[in-house]
């Protein structure tokens, strides 16, 4: 369990959740948890502000911010990650 940080539209963070490290971005006003490992080569992906965008600085793959593969190399989007929010809560789901 860890505490959500207050996010506006369009903003995304990566934080720790039960000792893994989860992307959450709030793309359209609803919460999204990902993965942020890269699926090209394991890496681990950081939220661009200024882009709005979900970064590998390992060989510059680039995701939307709900995920979706945006420039490769990487040939698929980011992971979706379950997760449970209660009020300012986030927990992973099993």
């Amino acid at each position: 369990m860890a505490k959500l940080p207050k996010l506006s539209e369009h903003q995304g963070v990566v934080i720790e959740v039960d000792g893994a490290s989860i992307g959450v971005v709030n793309p359209q006003g609803k919460i999204k948890t990902l993965s942020t490992v890269c699926p090209h080569a394991a890496c681990d992906v950081e939220w661009n502000d200024s882009e709005k965008t979900w970064d590998c600085p390992c060989h510059g793959s680039r995701f939307k911010a709900d995920g979706s593969l945006l420039q490769g190399p990487a040939v698929r989007g980011l992971d979706p990650v379950k997760a449970e929010i209660e009020g300012d809560q986030i927990t992973l789901k099993k």
